[in-house]
């Protein structure tokens, strides 16, 4: 299985311990790693300050989803 930014960024912390440094439960640490679910604009812009990653990169495939829907139509 492939990781994912998110998953690399955790490093050696449990989903628990990392998901409690921003507030949030374990379930929705999983849900943003698994790219089900996105945090809200303060939570990202909170990861992009601790990581020094833009947001748009650690997801990529959040924000890229619309571009791809729209290559669809037009091809």
């Amino acid at each position: 299985m492939k990781k994912n930014l998110l998953q690399i960024l955790r490093g050696n912390k449990s989903q628990s311990e990392i998901a409690s440094s921003y507030g949030v439960s374990q379930q929705a640490w999983c849900s943003w790693e698994s790219g089900r679910t996105v945090p809200n604009n303060e939570i990202m812009l909170k990861m992009e300050k601790e990581f020094l990653i833009p947001m748009e990169v650690i997801f990529f495939d959040s924000f890229n989803y619309k571009n791809e829907l729209n290559n669809e139509k037009s091809a």
